[in-house]
């Protein structure tokens, strides 16, 4: 016996409606050589943690974005793209619109973490941005293939390479302190850094352990100044980064 129309139309809906919830699972086929699905690159392993920048696949309002929009990294750096909330992708603008990720991503892809499913016991994806593909001064567009386009959507955004920060340290021995200049690093119109700051013996300053704070004189300064250091016999391990628009 036939169905009813109205029986077929449903059908019809269902089917739809689970064709369009495909991507909500982690997917791995079309992840690029430089990305790792739920770990990390060698090249991201055994370095400073606060190098190292999550970038949150998430929402603001009604919107899907990521937080940041716009990361800054400086040459060689590494991302961890995490999931919250519901399954994402970040992919360089060159990487193919498929949102079921369903094959091997082609060479001008620069970069994809594959399909993130929030819910799992690892929502998130490594990429290494090596200097030869990702030089200083440039800015690489990607998007998410499950919620826009490389042209068309809120959840875009630019990767940013930054110039090296080259860090020197000095002493103050009348003052008994010790002195950070930089130069180097931030993008126009966002010059702008973050210190961090540990005591013992771990140069990975690894998490729980690093304390960040300002430049001298905000974060668009390139001095810090540790007053009276040199009389504290504690070893102290100094990193300068990028600041990225979603910190204080």
């Amino acid at each position: 016996m036939s169905l009813p129309s109205r029986c077929l139309l449903g059908l019809l809906v269902l089917s739809l409606v689970s064709a369009a919830a495909a991507p909500a699972r982690g997917q791995t086929a079309c992840v690029t050589p430089n990305c790792v699905f739920g770990g990390s690159p060698a090249d991201c392993q055994n370095r400073a943690v606060p190098r190292t920048r999550t970038v949150l696949m998430t929402e603001s309002g009604l919107n899907f974005v990521y937080n940041p929009q716009n990361p800054k990294i400086e040459p060689g750096d590494c991302i961890v793209w995490q999931a919250v909330g519901f399954t994402h992708s970040a992919a360089g603008s060159l990487c193919p619109a498929d949102s079921l990720c369903a094959s091997p991503s082609p060479a001008a892809c620069q970069f994809d973490s594959g399909n993130v499913d929030s819910l799992s016991d690892t929502p998130t994806a490594t990429c290494a941005y090596d200097p030869a593909n990702f030089p200083a001064g440039t800015g690489n567009n990607f998007y998410c293939r499950i919620h826009a386009t490389p042209t068309i959507g809120t959840m875009r955004g630019t990767l940013r390479v930054t110039t090296l920060i080259n860090l020197t340290v000095n002493k103050d021995l009348a003052a008994n302190s010790v002195k950070l200049t930089w130069t180097g690093g931030g993008v126009t119109g966002d010059l702008s850094y973050k210190v961090e700051r540990q005591s013992g013996g771990d140069p990975t300053f690894p998490m729980g352990s690093t304390t960040t704070v300002n430049p001298d004189s905000g974060v668009l300064g390139k001095t810090f100044t540790e007053a009276g250091d040199l009389t504290n016999p504690t070893t102290r391990y100094y990193l300068v980064r990028n600041k990225q628009t979603n910190e204080p």
